[in-house]
């Protein structure tokens, strides 16, 4: 034995043994050997089938282009006598049923042990969708997208070839050849297909009532491929689907490549594959039914600026197509060269006048919304001020450590002035009281409360067009989330006419917030307090702004729109209607929930009772429509 082991490692390390394991290697991807182990899918099936009496497994046709869909039901635990009702889960990153997060690992609805209850009322916590679905009343039904585990696209013919495997060269040769110009492969539009055939199978064959589409990540393309599928083409039919979800998903994969890569892959993803589209916020906004956008923006796979929320508050603020929405923007050539030259906007080289810098900042109630030079040139005027900020504390520490600090480049990092710059003899007063102002006003300018994710000094340094999404996120979502707070105080006896939302329902702080915080560590602070402390710096302090005077009044100003937009009437009404009702004028947008589980994570209690909350809500006004 021994001998043949050192042969094996002699053949292995020469040269030829090395070609060898590469080419086997190689042949292992391209053309696959049979799994061997009895330890796979159809195990982990048999598994969880097991733990959920009443399971069944049966296969959808998929149409037009053959093939057929492998598919699993889980009946509800707690079903009622009323509507038949039913969640359709889309698989994350095209992924197969049987490993999905869609399906746990434990749980079901066998008899379990008393001490495997993990509340005091005997309800287990939900480990995964199904069992959250199960444990609400939902039916839940999964599948797996064709060319994945057992469903496959094209004919039958396709599908026995697939499952025969040959020993030889020969044979070999016939798998690869077939696989490249034959074989059926998944694509965008395949997977819209999928969920689509599902979902009608599941009204007009299983007798299914209230369907929700849940799409999970990529899961979320499927899903709102398949509501706009479904969607009458007469505004006078009702949607069969009752409630889509998507749920961290992307607004058009482009862009979330752009963000993970680099901008060039973009244009490369549409020159490689010409005939997919994964224009998920044209469907998602296209789809006539209730509607929840479910976002963390600190996903780690999906940038905040490439998810769907805000894609879809791109497009609905400033009017422009989808396609491109979330796609990296560069910003106007003035703007960069002020930036590039550390001036002001209006000393910019080749700045066309001075008065196209002085414009006024838009104001409620003359315009409904901001246009894309308005957005740009707020977040122009933010970074103007972080850059400033940043470099007055640069010059107070080199002048207190007597030395020059070059080549540090200039960002948006300063969150205060060192306090025992006064004491030093060498670094001027004025200087002093200088950085302090202006590490104060950046300090509070950077900690603005974007209602719906991250504070405006992170975007800011995320670049120009992510302060433009800051900017169209809070817009357009952020009265939804102050409706939610508003929640909290208003009776049930308040009549619609008087449920207005106030400065007040900006502040999300906790309560005693305040014992927690230190200079480096402190929570987002409410547009009213922000705008107040600045207006306050502006009367009080105006001599230390004279470089950023132009930029401070024009950011007040738009902080002045958004709160006068965000709490007028008008406005409160239609986020009162987005969050609760079905309403043909609002429904494009539809509802947000702001999530901070990460990406592909369960949901915290509090956000599952925020979802079961919602999904009531459009329950019971679809029951009465």
């Amino acid at each position: 034995r021994h001998r043949l082991e050192e042969q094996e490692t002699s053949a292995s390390t020469s040269t030829v043994g090395m070609v060898r394991s590469a080419v086997q290697a190689f042949l292992s991807m391209i053309d696959p050997p049979p799994h061997k182990s009895v330890f796979g899918l159809d195990a982990i099936r048999g598994t969880f089938l097991a733990r959920y009496r009443g399971a069944k497994q049966f296969f959808v046709d998929r149409g037009w282009s053959d093939g057929r869909l492998d598919c699993i039901m889980i009946p509800s635990t707690t079903r009622d006598e009323g509507k038949r009702r039913a969640v359709l889960y889309c698989n994350p990153n095209a992924g197969l049923i049987e490993v999905a997060t869609g399906m746990g690992l434990t749980g079901g609805n066998v008899a379990q042990d008393d001490d495997s209850d993990d509340s005091e009322d005997g309800k287990r916590t939900p480990s995964c969708w199904t069992e959250f679905y199960i444990q609400n009343g939902y039916d839940v039904y999964l599948f797996n997208y064709a060319g994945y585990g057992r469903s496959f696209g094209g004919s039958d013919w396709n599908d026995n070839f697939s499952r025969e495997f040959s020993h030889g060269v020969f044979a070999c040769v016939k798998r690869v050849f077939f696989s490249i110009f034959f074989a059926f492969k998944p694509s965008s539009e395949s997977l819209k297909t999928d969920s689509a055939m599902v979902a009608k199978f599941l009204v007009d064959v299983v007798g299914v009532e209230e369907l929700v589409l849940h799409g999970e990540s990529i899961g979320g393309l499927s899903a709102a491929g398949a509501a706009r599928a479904l969607t009458p083409a007469s505004a006078a039919k009702a949607c069969p689907v009752s409630l889509l979800i998507c749920d961290r998903t992307f607004c058009n994969l482009e862009s979330v490549a752009q963000r993970l890569v680099g901008q060039w892959t973009g244009n490369a993803i549409r020159l490689l594959a010409p005939t997919w589209s994964t224009d998920v916020a044209r469907d998602y906004l296209w789809s006539r039914c209730p509607k929840i956008i479910a976002n963390d923006c600190s996903d780690e796979i999906i940038h905040d600026f490439s998810s769907l929320k805000s894609g879809v508050s791109l497009s609905s603020e400033l009017k422009c197509a989808t396609r491109n929405a979330g796609w990296a923007m560069p910003a106007p050539l003035e703007y960069r060269m002020a930036d590039l030259d550390a001036v002001g906007v209006a000393k910019c080289r080749i700045s066309r006048s001075f008065s196209q810098q002085r414009k006024p900042p838009p104001t409620w109630p003359a315009d409904k919304n901001v246009t894309l030079s308005e957005a740009f040139h707020f977040a122009a005027c933010v970074k103007r001020i972080g850059k400033v900020a940043t470099k007055a504390k640069t010059q107070i520490n080199a002048m207190m450590l007597d030395i020059e600090e070059d080549g540090e480049e200039e960002g948006v990092e300063v969150s205060y002035a060192p306090d025992d710059a006064s004491n030093h003899s060498s670094v001027p007063k004025s200087s002093v009281e200088a950085a302090k102002f202006l590490a104060k006003l950046w300090s509070t300018l950077a900690l603005t409360d974007g209602l719906c994710g991250h504070t405006l000094g992170h975007t800011v340094k995320e670049g120009f067009d992510c302060t433009v999404a800051w900017l169209c996120t809070v817009l357009t979502l952020g009265g939804q989330v102050l409706a939610e707070q508003a929640e909290k105080r208003w009776s049930s006896g308040v009549e619609d006419c008087d449920r207005i939302l106030s400065p007040d329902d900006f502040d999300m702080r906790p309560t005693g917030h305040t014992s927690g915080e230190s200079e480096l560590a402190r929570h987002p602070l409410p547009i009213p307090e922000v705008l107040s402390t600045l207006k306050d710096i502006m009367n009080k302090e105006a001599h230390f702004a004279e470089d950023v005077e132009a930029e401070l009044a024009y950011i007040v100003g738009v902080l002045e729109y958004i709160l006068a937009r965000l709490t007028s009437r008008e406005v409160a009404a239609v986020s009162m209607i987005r969050r609760t009702q079905i309403d043909n004028r609002s429904v494009a947008v539809g509802c947000f929930l702001n999530l901070h589980c990460g990406h592909n994570n369960q949901y915290s209690e509090e956000e599952q009772e925020k979802l079961v909350e919602l999904i009531q809500r459009f329950s019971k006004n679809s029951s009465n429509c």
